[in-house]
């Protein structure tokens, strides 16, 4: 029985090391996003660019604030 404790300690380690590697790659992934946004918006003039852009920024933020309460909290 002691056996299935340990593995268990293990096997969440593992998943919350693996989660918190999951958002870090999502995190660089909204990072190219923001910079291929903000590219786009300086090439195409449709009138929301800004809209756009906000849209990227809270989307990165969000993902900040994910990651850190991940690291904290797991």
């Amino acid at each position: 029985m002691d056996e299935l404790v340990g593995l268990n300690d293990t096997f969440f380690s593992f998943a919350k090391a693996g989660i918190i590697l999951l958002l870090f790659i999502y995190l660089v992934f909204t990072i190219i996003v923001v910079r291929q946004t903000k590219i786009m918006t300086e090439t195409l003039k449709v009138g929301f660019e800004v809209t756009i852009k906000t849209l990227s920024l809270i989307q990165m933020l969000m993902v900040i604030l994910l990651l850190v309460l991940a690291v904290i909290i797991l």
